[in-house]
Order: structure tokens, then C-alpha cells, then sequence
């Protein structure tokens, strides 16, 4: 379990990466680039974007802006499944807009519908990794079917998975799953979109730990060895999700935010990974 916000974890394929990241999503323009910058300067190393969210400009001119050395960054993007049949392309085109050489992470976003189109996709960008040009190559929102075709195939497991993961959809099979396999889960929408921070559960332990909401839950998913990507645009909401490394949850704490439930409230708030994009 990562201890501070500048730890790292390692991943199955012997390299490492930050254990806490800054989310990208649905954030654009200058709004977005102090976002970043102020992520930086408050410690995040790991900086998740995609080509689907269209600010990879933005990013990258962020962190050239930043002052801190290319190595110290660990940069992640993703290719849309529309992108699967020229995936060296979208991947040449995501480093130009970042102003790169490689990428520290580069993921499929979603698996698509179609598993061949996928598979080609993913063989070709395991060339560019042995090329130096991704330095993890992983998958996002994969079910267990999908990575288990993924190691069938190529005879190892990927090195990520991000997926949809908060306390009232959790996805515990499909992370125990990972862990199991030595995948690391990187938690997107890790705060359920603000909708658990408003259950008395998580308000009492905030109160009782002297901490907020959003800290309360960023904590349950480091207790549970998961990777969240906090996004904000405002400065002291990202100053306030970074603050989660000077307390812990015992386990009955965590057995509590497990089992909290919201009124008239479905889990999944994203697409099904078996119907999504069409």
C-alpha cells in the first residue's frame, strides 16, 4: 500500500508507477492547465488523459510549464477503440499533442465490440512498447473474459486495468480478479461523482477522523490496494485529495464504506463494457 503521495507501486511487467494520479476527465482549456500545474506542484506524478477527452495539448504544454524533469513524470493516455485499425497512428498523434518522445502508460480504452480488432490493436502497440515508445501498455475497462483473452493470446496478463470503481459499485469480483492475476486496478471515478460523499456513513467517519468526504473514500480505495485518479479543476479540491497519506481506515471502517447504499441509486454509472462504444 503506498504510503505518500510520491510512492510508487510496481506493476507485473517490473516497472513502476505513482500509486495516486491526477484525472483529466471532461476538463479543457486553461481551466484545466492550472488544474495540472497545481497537481504538480502539490505532489502528483501521475497525470491520466485520453485522446476521447481532446486536452492532450493542454496537458503537455502544463507539464512543460511545470519545471519538473520528463523523468519524474509518469504520463498516461489511452486509444479509442474507433482508433483500433491504425493504432500506431493514434498513438504517434497522442505524442505529438503531448509534445513527447514516449508515453509512461498507454491504455485501450474500452475493449470495443470486436475481439480481433482489439487484439491486432493491442500486438501492434506491444511492438512500439518494445520500441521504447510506451513504457507500460495496459487496457481500460476490461471485463475478466476480455483479459483473459488477452492472456491467452499474448501469454501475460496486462499490466493495468483501469475501470469504474467506487464504494457503491466496487466491482469486487472483477478486482479480486485482478489482484489474482497481478493487475493493477486504477480506480476511475473514484468519488462516484460527489453522490457517496453525501451518505451519513461516510459523513460520520469524516467527522469522526477530522477529514472530508472525498478524503474518506480516496482512503478506502488505497486501503484496498487500488490506484485512484481524483480529477478537480479547483485548486483546493485538488490540494484536499492529495491530503489522504496521514491517516488510515481500520478494517472495520472499510467494512462500512462496503456496505453503503444510496436511495433509488444504480452502481454503474458508465457504459457496460459489453455493449459500449457501439
Amino acid at each position: 500500500m503506498v504510503e505518500s503521495i510520491s510512492a510508487t507501486v510496481r506493476l507485473n511487467d517490473g516497472a513502476e508507477m505513482p500509486g495516486f494520479g491526477f484525472g483529466c476527465y471532461k476538463a479543457s482549456g486553461p481551466e484545466l492547465a492550472l488544474a495540472v500545474r497545481e497537481a504538480v506542484a502539490c505532489g502528483y506524478r501521475y497525470i491520466d488523459t485520453a485522446a476521447y477527452y481532446h486536452n492532450e495539448d493542454t496537458v503537455g504544454e502544463a507539464l512543460r510549464h511545470s519545471g519538473l524533469a520528463r523523468e519524474t513524470l509518469f504520463v498516461l493516455s489511452k486509444i479509442w477503440p474507433t482508433d483500433f485499425d491504425e493504432p500506431v497512428r493514434a498513438l504517434d498523434r497522442s505524442l505529438k499533442l503531448l509534445g513527447l518522445d514516449y508515453l509512461d502508460g498507454y491504455l485501450l480504452h474500452w475493449p470495443g465490440l470486436d475481439s480481433a480488432r482489439r487484439l491486432r490493436a493491442f500486438e501492434q502497440l506491444l511492438r512500439r512498447k518494445e520500441e521504447g515508445k510506451i513504457r507500460v501498455l495496459g487496457v481500460s475497462n476490461f471485463l475478466e473474459e476480455q483479459l483473459s483473452e488477452l492472456r491467452d493470446v499474448f501469454g501475460f496478463w496486462p499490466a493495468i486495468n483501469q475501470i469504474e470503481v467506487h464504494p457503491l459499485f466496487s466491482q469486487a469480483a472483477l478486482c479480486r480478479f485482478c489482484a489474482r492475476c497481478g493487475i493493477q486496478v486504477v480506480s476511475w471515478s473514484p468519488l462516484g461523482r460527489g453522490r457517496e460523499m453525501e451518505n451519513p456513513a461516510v459523513r460520520g467517519l469524516a467527522a469522526d477522523l477530522g477529514k472530508t468526504p472525498a478524503q474518506i473514500l480516496l482512503r478506502w480505495h488505497l486501503e484496498k490496494g487500488l490506484l485512484p485518479i481524483p480529477k478537480s479543476v479547483h485548486a483546493e479540491r485538488v490540494r484536499e485529495n492529495a491530503a489522504v497519506f496521514d491517516f488510515r481506515l481500520t478494517p472495520e471502517q472499510v467494512a462500512v464504506l462496503d456496505g453503503i447504499e444510496l436511495p433509488d441509486c444504480r452502481g454503474r454509472m458508465g457504459p457496460d463494457p459489453l455493449s459500449y462504444p457501439r
